[in-house]
């Protein structure tokens, strides 16, 4: 009898087999879930398809999840808007491009009018900026033409801006993927009564700036009148002056005159965002350097705080990206070099902590696993370049090891992997331990195998994955039930998905497991309350 059932139990399954018919095949071969649309969408919102995986390509695999999407939009418009504005009023997702593609697929798709004038209607919220409304012009131009709805839809945007906000907008995003401003008014044609909104228009529309016949006092005009100003000016010092007693981004300064003093100036006219995209250039011009104490306390005190950082909605992968690039000491493109500040470097790595929130630990035994097969090399996570999935296993994994006092992290990919890493070690040390120890096939049932047995107590499987497993003779789902069985411990299962593809381990049915995306800002908090079992 004992034969018998062993014979027939699903423990002798091999992941290139189906365990059960809800399965579906991954892109290695293995058989894993679908995630349900909901939780896809959310995936793609966050991490995009830049990059590609390991196996498929950046256009395939674009090609794989905007096809999902357009066929999301068509079957349930409404949910499809309620998601992505989710995502967007949260700050979860560190690029807004996948927001405003699914935007404008349902302003321009969506099979319902309803649908797509709610989507309209979102559109000044989710297209925050100059930048962000051109790159959704972009978007909803392949998407068809300009009719009525377009024309009001994108009107209303300059209609009911904060005319500040606009101002800055004549100056700083003049034009993006071959749309400008100017374009965009002269399609859309929006109605203006107040003359202040209506002089920041025509500026955007024919550059210069209508004679009110009297001192230029709104603030929105004066932003315009001193970009007009720091086109003329003589020196980069001229220039300085101007953004201080204007308010100038450094974006209205000319390219020629961003010497020093502009970049000096613009530490206090420009935001939290420019800051952490700028730190290098700030270095490679002088203005921050070991020396300069004031100005490395400066920076330091504003990456790390946290107010500051929610108001700038800054994502934790814009910091990990600043991190990785100025701790090197040279741009991604170009020839620019600077001697990192290593005050500096350490602040970034405090803001990367600092940006998921205020976490409560669940308290729970936390065994940290990390993929670090062959396809966790391959492809970049959230458009960041050179940031391998691999790589951010490890930076993702820091924050839940410096949460949580009972977790210890592992490797694994077709067996076992000691990776020794820390709480105490930094984002770079995590990553390239990781990077170290990434070859071979992917079992993602290594885990759960594993603390068996070694009789290692664990609450809480925590996995790091692209979900592309396949090399196991035994489903991770069964591998969790024989844990859970031979252990006593009633342990749960947490999925992170570093890709945007549409596989999942975690059996989406069963409430002992949890799929999350990674670096969604959201997903320390809901993996501890689910942890926790309050969830």
């Amino acid at each position: 009898m004992k034969n018998l059932l062993n014979a027939i139990t699903p423990a002798r399954t091999p992941q290139t087999e189906a365990l059960d018919p809800r399965q579906v095949k991954n892109n290695a071969g293995g058989y894993v879930y679908s995630l349900p649309d909901e939780a896809r969408l959310t995936r793609f919102l966050i991490l995009g398809t830049d990059g590609g995986t390991f196996y498929a390509g950046e256009r395939a695999h674009t090609v794989q999840a905007t096809d999902f999407v357009k066929t999301f939009v068509q079957v349930d418009a409404a949910a499809a808007l309620r998601i992505t504005l989710d995502v967007v009023r949260a700050a979860r997702a560190p690029k807004p491009a996948p927001a405003l593609l699914v935007l404008a697929l349902i302003a321009k798709t969506a099979p319902n009018a309803a649908d797509r004038q709610a989507a309209w209607a979102a559109l000044p919220e989710v297209a925050r900026t100059g930048t962000m409304l051109l790159h959704f012009l972009a978007f909803a131009d392949a998407l068809g033409g300009w009719g009525r709805l377009t024309r009001r839809g994108v009107a209303n945007v300059y209609e009911t801006a904060d005319v500040g906000r606009l101002a800055l907008w004549a100056v700083k995003y003049k034009s993006r993927d071959s749309w400008s401003q100017r374009d965009a008014l002269r399609k859309s044609h929006p109605k203006v009564a107040d003359p202040e909104r209506n002089a920041v228009l025509k500026f955007m529309a024919n550059g210069a700036l209508p004679d009110l016949g009297a001192e230029v006092t709104a603030p929105a005009l004066r932003v315009i009148e001193g970009h007009l100003l720091a086109t003329s000016a003589g020196t980069d010092r001229d220039a300085a002056t101007l953004m201080r007693g204007y308010g100038l981004p450094i974006e209205a300064v000319p390219t020629h005159l961003r010497g020093p003093e502009v970049y000096r100036a613009a530490m206090a006219t420009n935001g939290l965002t420019w800051l952490l995209r700028n730190l290098g250039n700030l270095g490679r011009v002088g203005v921050l350097n070991v020396n300069d104490r004031h100005t490395v306390q400066a920076v330091t005190e504003r990456l790390t705080n946290p107010d500051a950082l929610k108001r700038g909605r800054i994502h934790p992968l814009d910091v990990l990206k600043a991190r990785l690039v100025y701790a090197q000491g040279r741009g991604v493109k170009g020839k620019g070099e600077w001697l990192p500040v290593p005050q500096v470097v350490d602040a970034l790595e405090d803001a990367f902590h600092l940006a998921f929130g205020n976490v409560q630990p669940a308290g729970t035994r936390h065994l940290l696993a990390l993929d670090v097969s062959g396809s966790m090399t391959c492809g970049q996570v959230g458009g960041v370049p050179r940031l391998s999935p691999n790589m951010a296993a490890a930076a993702m994994s820091l924050v839940a090891l410096r949460t949580e006092a009972r977790a210890l992290t592992m490797g694994f990919a077709d067996q076992f992997r000691a990776l020794n890493i820390t709480a105490r070690d930094t984002l770079e040390a995590a990553m390239r331990k990781a990077q170290s120890a990434s070859f071979g096939a992917t079992d993602c049932a290594q885990p759960m195998l594993w603390a068996l047995k070694e009789r290692v107590n664990v609450d809480t499987f925590v996995v790091y994955t692209d979900n592309e497993t396949w090399a196991g003779p035994v489903h991770p789902t069964v591998a969790l039930d024989r844990y859970r069985q031979k252990m006593g411990i009633g342990a749960r299962l947490i999925v992170v998905g570093l890709t945007a593809t549409g596989f999942t381990i975690a059996d989406p049915n069963r409430t002992d497991m949890l799929d999350v995306v990674g670096f969604d800002t959201a997903a320390p908090g809901v993996m501890a309350d689910f942890a926790r079992e309050a969830l």
